[in-house]
């Protein structure tokens, strides 16, 4: 939590600091995801081992493809909402989609969900709610203080 906490806010930072366009931002990140698990499953002694498996099973390369294209899609989404709204929005919306996701998979699947695990839920949502409430109300009170301001000069 506390690297995914991180990775949102750094981007964020550097979004605003070094104008870079969610196309940069992708590229980068994948640049370095490749290294870092090239050079782990060559330390490893699996990366010879993970191509002749995937020359074997061309149906997995394809799925591989298919599962990349859609996770560049999905990055373009994120860095494009961090970009323009920032991380604090990208965070408040990962929290929602996470809580939903977990009550589909109970109404869907049938997962059991223990009575913590339904308080745990509440929680979670009634402080992003009450988050965005507080800040809605905390806005429109500055808009009040400056339309009183401007109607007094």
């Amino acid at each position: 939590m506390v690297f995914d906490s991180f990775t949102s806010n750094w981007q964020g930072a550097l979004f605003s600091k070094h104008g870079m366009s969610s196309v940069q931002m992708m590229c980068g990140v994948n640049l370095f995801s490749c290294l870092l698990t090239s050079t782990s499953l060559t330390q490893q002694g699996g990366f010879i081992h993970s191509l002749q498996f995937m020359s074997e099973f061309p149906t997995f390369t394809i799925d591989c493809v298919l599962l990349s294209v859609s996770s560049a899609a999905g990055q373009l989404f994120i860095f494009y909402t961090i970009a323009t709204f920032g991380p604090v929005v990208f965070i408040i919306i990962m929290t929602i989609r996470q809580g939903l996701a977990i009550l589909l998979s109970c109404l869907i699947y049938q997962h059991p969900i223990t009575i913590f695990g339904v308080f745990g839920i509440i929680i979670v949502f009634l402080a992003v709610f009450l988050r965005i409430y507080c800040n809605q109300r905390i806005r429109a009170q500055k808009r009040r203080l400056q339309n009183a301001s401007a109607a007094k000069i």
